[in-house]
């Protein structure tokens, strides 16, 4: 049983990192875009601007590496899922005894692993100014991680709902870019908060944004201000609710994640299993098993040939219905 998930665990990541090397847009989105923004903050901070207003905060970096999170754990992770998805990839493995757990874990765990090379590849951009490195000292690591991974799982739980809600790639890459941009623009990064706070409107439609409350965290923590005194990022001293609401969502998203995996895949499975043809998805099992390579394992999931016993299984299940 080890060996097979182990040979199923090494076949999921292989095939993850070959696709992620092979899409230009995805390596541009989530380490180009976001490092740029810094840099442009950084260099025009050292430059001599006349105006104190327009300049970054001190939690500019903290910033920048809470929007690259958002951008490899959500946006992208949408595109990965909703490729998965559309190559019909996930029912044909769930078709088999292996975990739906194990192999969303497998999915995710490559997804956070790029998201920590990133994260640590911006924070080497970020060391390369002074003024930065004099920041270290302040930063409460503790609650910077904190605000940092739970932004990272949060960003993969509503990617996961953004995928298995919609219907068309074109809509869930819409949604996902306005959870990365709405952000960028009104959490810190593409204007800074000194300026934000003066506006009562734009404060208001950041309470909305689900990443405010993490963002606010790590921001916190890498200025060493946890109980937020300094910037309250209009909490008015009662600095437990980023937490708070941060723990909420994460449960809340949880909850809906868990409806609709039942609902996708358990229930159909079942209502499957009424047919014959359902033995023809069960000795997948052992081909799967036995599959030592990537090309073995695409031979397993060919895709024509489940596109055509998924949909044969629907008109059954259409004409039952009627």
């Amino acid at each position: 049983m080890r060996s097979t998930r182990w040979n199923t665990f090494k076949l999921i990541f292989s095939m993850q990192f070959s696709n992620y090397k092979k899409d230009a847009f995805v390596i541009f989105s989530g380490w180009i875009i976001t490092t740029l923004t810094l840099v442009i903050w950084l260099a025009f901070k050292n430059e001599s601007t006349g105006s104190e207003e327009i300049l970054p905060d001190a939690f500019i970096l903290a910033s920048a590496m809470g929007m690259s999170v958002i951008r490899n754990c959500l946006f992208n992770f949408v595109k990965t899922i909703y490729d998965y998805k559309n190559s019909l990839f996930f029912e044909k493995i769930f078709s088999t005894n292996i975990s739906k757990t194990f192999v969303f874990s497998t999915i995710i765990l490559f997804n956070q692993m790029i998201n920590i090379i990133v994260a640590i590849f911006m924070f080497s951009v970020g060391m390369l100014f002074s003024d930065q490195r004099d920041y270290l000292v302040n930063v409460n690591w503790p609650i910077f991680l904190l605000g940092f991974f739970l932004l990272a799982i949060s960003s993969n739980l509503i990617a996961l709902i953004i995928v298995f809600t919609t219907k068309k790639y074109e809509w869930a890459s819409v949604i996902a870019n306005l959870f990365y941009f709405l952000p960028v623009f009104l959490l810190g990064l593409g204007i800074p908060w000194r300026l934000l706070e003066k506006n009562k409107f734009i404060m208001a439609i950041g309470f909305l944004l689900p990443q405010r409350y993490f963002l606010n965290i790590m921001a916190s923590g890498w200025s060493g201000d946890i109980t937020m005194q300094k910037n309250q990022f209009w909490y008015n001293g009662h600095f437990w609710i980023p937490y708070v609401v941060s723990i909420i969502i994460i449960v809340i998203s949880l909850l809906i994640i868990g409806y609709i995996f039942i609902k996708k895949f358990e229930f159909e499975n079942k209502r499957f299993q009424k047919y014959s043809s359902t033995m023809k998805h069960m000795a997948i099992i052992s081909s799967i098993k036995k599959a030592n390579s990537i090309e073995e394992l695409n031979e397993v999931l060919d895709i024509k040939k489940l596109t055509t016993e998924i949909k044969e299984k629907k008109k059954i299940l259409r004409g039952k219905k009627k």
